[in-house]
């Protein structure tokens, strides 16, 4: 009888690992205004108020998200990238040398603004928390 219990198979979701396993629990206490400056954080973060503080403890940097404006910016940039690509395509096919010439230059500044906006981002120089 003992042997048929061990042939069975359990059945149900693999239990993890203790590696893996998030059961450990710290108290960290906070006072009524910091409390709501924590909340306030996280939720601009876009995050629940635990994996917040988790990636905060962890991390220790935390970036606060791209903003409405700075998305429209991106945008309406790339569109203008988009059309000045192929205004000047255009103007090579029809061999109009003034007008390329003009469209690359625009392209470039362009080309320019995107770079440095795209290096602010990478090199972290966003608000931090």
């Amino acid at each position: 009888m003992n042997q048929d219990n061990q042939d069975k198979r359990k059945g149900g979701r693999p239990k993890k690992s203790s590696v893996t396993r998030k059961d450990k629990t710290i108290a960290v206490c906070f006072s009524e205004p910091e409390l709501y400056a924590i909340r306030h954080r996280a939720a601009k973060a876009n995050l629940s108020l635990s994996v917040y503080c988790h990636d905060a403890i962890l991390d220790g940097v935390i970036k606060e998200p791209l903003k409405k404006e700075e998305l429209d910016t991106l945008r309406s940039l790339s569109n203008m990238g988009n059309n000045l690509n192929q205004f000047t395509k255009t103007a090579k096919f029809l061999g109009v040398k003034r007008l390329e010439q003009e469209a690359e230059n625009l392209f470039n500044q362009i080309q320019t603004i995107i770079n440095k906006l795209s290096d602010d981002w990478k090199n972290s120089k966003r608000t931090k928390f």
